[in-house]
């Protein structure tokens, strides 16, 4: 929908809130029901941190090359999609050397991808976001990505690294 979208085609814009709102809410439905009701499955456990990233990189390319006026500045869309690619990356070379996939979410990341999907909303909603915003989105961002990285590290070589 950002694709094609034009400030005279605004329709465009709005639809992509309405199929990244949806998006949103029932990742967080679905998450909230395999949580309180046990329901979670080793399947479930892979596939809905990547389907989250998936969104997430979608969207912020999606805003990044679309005719918006209000957008993420560029090095935040970096900072998101290269923190994602780094994430994928190396759980799938943990993966594939020690045969073995754990994606635990922690907190940080939890509120990471909230920030980021309230972040994608309002700027879809075309809300302008003070620019202190966006360095607590790339703080986040950066921050989260480095405890990841951190924690299947220390899992990875079974050693503390701090």
């Amino acid at each position: 929908m950002l694709v094609y979208y034009k400030p005279e085609n605004d329709f465009y814009r709005w639809y992509a809130l309405t199929l990244f709102a949806v998006a949103s809410f029932t990742d967080a439905i679905d998450g909230f029901i395999a949580r309180r009701w046990n329901c979670q499955t080793p399947f479930g456990t892979l596939l809905d941190p990547l389907a989250d990233k998936l969104l997430l990189l979608s969207a912020f390319i999606g805003i990044s090359v679309s005719g918006l006026s209000e957008k993420p500045p560029f090095w935040v869309s970096l900072i998101v999609i290269f923190r994602d690619i780094i994430i994928v990356a190396g759980l799938a070379a943990i993966s594939m050397t020690a045969h073995t996939l754990k994606i635990q979410p922690n907190q940080l990341g939890k509120a990471t991808t909230f920030f980021q999907m309230i972040t994608i909303i309002l700027v879809l909603m075309q809300i302008k976001i003070i620019p202190i915003f966006w360095f607590l989105i790339a703080g986040l961002t950066v921050a989260s990505g480095i405890v990841y990285i951190v924690r299947e590290m220390r899992r990875l070589n079974d050693i503390r690294i701090f």
